[in-house]
């Protein structure tokens, strides 16, 4: 792959390309080309790939950008999920361009930044909702939409005669608690201006019916908190600010006092009252002081719903909280859904409580929670608004794009493409794919950012279930050999006996001898002659493959 078509630097020429996010849910990262300048919408983060064993935290590859030079005129943050906004810290060093985005987004991400010392270096421009603004040649409008984080946006961009309507992540919600309702005139006005292509969330495109609102499920909320006298726990996503808000003022309506469990629930929370969207005054207590409150009193939200390691509904199911451990008279709420790719952790996740005996809440058979992406009559009702002449389903799997295109078909467009990520798009007339980029994930290791198909994973990988065989070769300045190979096997065999080990070595010796006197013009043959009899003899004894590390030291005494 790579960049063939040379009608890119064509300044006539329009283009759209995902480097994320397109043909998976998570790590959203999309651009526009006008005039040869290039505008990136979201930069955002995942969690998921077997492929990188030891790595949890995986982005966009940005190879295509920065092998090119791309012309980058700025970043444009839709709303601060982790999916949307978490890989900037780590992306905008090889990036370096300003960043617009709401002042909620913008509050989270500063502390991002500062804790990576990257916050004086970053040119920072916080809009207003429902704004105008221009990046380089790209005129921007803003429009507030609703989902399931505080200052979502959807997004006009004008490129010339041209008009892409980008929706971000989005549902219609016509009564939410905080935030803007969806506003059906709005979306009719836009598309009386005429969009030449709209990019949409596929989330939910093989759900039927609508996600509902985010005030459903406060009856059924307030039924369970009202139903117990003991203590209740609800595990939610964090960012959900909104929901926070619902189950405090149910929580206060019923007298039980409130208390926050998880790191991200009070970046959340502090980021929502810093912006004004939550009162100085919600008297949320520390989890070190929810141990004094009494069992009819207490209720905490807290993080851990998708079965995470250091969630801390995990720390609390393994007794692992520093002040709080579970009773089995507790109830536990859960409400949120599974996100794809969690099942096996939530499931661990709820033997564990279930062990414990506290009761479990789930939604399967109660109304505790609404998903914030689009089911199928919400996306007729936006192509009913926006009649795009071109439609580009985004963010999901191929299973949800597909489904997003069945209905983009019915709803009469005339053009629907169903692409993934690196697929270059045409847009400037009737639009179509050019060709597929460069484009991939890399991981985070430690510090370092390192593509998933390269070799280090695949050794990583190795290791891991086939074990490392270190072999040291003594060599004197003679060229002889000082003693026997010294062997060490890493989880190879469960009990390894110096009998083996001695065998195995003298093993390694008598394929030496023609090697002697032992030399630096001779070692990386001897290397390569080693490693490939190595290979062989622990195949055929063992039924191992593992990863070899072979050194010749050699010693100068």
């Amino acid at each position: 792959m790579g960049l063939q078509n040379k009608n890119i630097t064509d300044k006539d020429k329009i283009y759209f390309l995902p480097l994320g996010g397109t043909g998976e849910i998570g790590m959203n990262f999309n651009m526009y080309c006008y005039k040869n300048e290039w505008l990136i919408v979201d930069c955002g983060v995942t969690f998921k790939d077997e492929a990188a064993i030891g790595s949890e935290v995986f982005m966009p590859n940005i190879e295509f950008i920065t092998k090119h030079n791309l012309k980058i005129s700025g970043m444009l943050i839709t709303h601060a999920h982790e999916d949307h906004i978490g890989a900037v810290h780590h992306l905008w060093p090889y990036l370096k361009c300003p960043i617009y985005l709401t002042p909620f987004s913008a509050y989270l991400l500063k502390q991002r930044l500062i804790d990576q010392g990257l916050y004086d270096k970053v040119q920072i421009n916080i809009v207003e909702k429902e704004s105008k603004f221009s990046i380089g040649n790209f005129k921007i409008e803003l429009f507030n939409i609703s989902h399931s984080i505080l200052e979502p946006n959807s997004v006009l961009i004008k490129m010339g005669d041209k008009k892409i309507f980008h929706t971000g992540d989005w549902k219609i919600d016509d009564n939410p608690n905080i935030g803007s309702y969806t506003d059906s005139k709005k979306f009719i006005d836009i598309g009386k201006r005429g969009i030449d292509a709209i990019v949409c969330d596929s989330t939910n495109a093989n759900v039927k019916g609508f996600s509902g609102s985010e005030n459903s499920i406060e009856k059924e909320l307030s039924g369970h908190i009202k139903k117990s006298n003991n203590r209740i726990f609800i595990t939610m996503f964090a960012s959900n600010v909104e929901r926070i808000l619902t189950i405090i003022n149910l929580a206060k309506k019923q007298g039980r006092k409130v208390g926050l469990i998880g790191r991200s629930m009070w970046r959340m929370t502090d980021a929502a009252t810093k912006v004004g969207y939550l009162e100085e005054n919600t008297n949320l207590i520390s989890e070190k002081n929810l141990r004094e409150v009494s069992d009819d009193k207490f209720l905490a939200i807290c993080t851990g719903s998708q079965g995470e390691p250091l969630g801390a509904l995990n720390r609390l199911a393994s007794d692992n909280h520093a002040y709080i451990n579970l009773k089995s008279s507790d109830k536990i709420i859960f409400s949120s859904r599974k996100i794809p790719g969690n099942e096996i952790s939530i499931n661990n996740l709820m033997n564990k409580l279930i062990y414990k005996g506290v009761e479990i809440i789930t939604p399967v058979n109660n109304d505790i929670h609404v998903s914030g992406h689009p089911a199928q009559e919400e996306l007729k009702l936006m192509y009913s608004w926006i009649k795009p002449k071109i439609s580009i389903p985004v963010h999901g799997e191929a299973i949800h794009i597909n489904a997003h295109s069945n209905i983009a078909i019915k709803s009469g467009v005339t053009k629907v493409l169903k692409i993934k990520n690196g697929f270059l798009v045409d847009i400037t007339k009737e639009g179509r794919v050019i060709e597929e980029v460069d484009n991939g994930k890399v991981a985070l290791n430690g510090y370092e950012l390192i593509p998933v198909e390269s070799i280090f994973f695949k050794e990583r990988k190795r290791m891991l279930y086939n074990g490392v065989v270190n072999v040291n070769i003594l060599i004197t300045k003679t060229g002889d050999l000082l003693e026997l190979p010294r062997i060490k096997f890493l989880a190879i065999l469960n009990d390894v006996e110096n009998g083996l080990l001695q065998n195995f070595s003298q093993f390694i010796e008598e394929l030496l001898h023609p090697y002697i006197p032992i030399n630096l013009a001779k070692e990386n043959q001897i290397k390569s002659f080693l490693t490939k009899k190595i290979k062989k003899y622990l195949e055929n004894n063992f039924n191992k493959r593992p990863s070899i590390i072979l050194d010749i030291i050699y010693i100068e005494e």
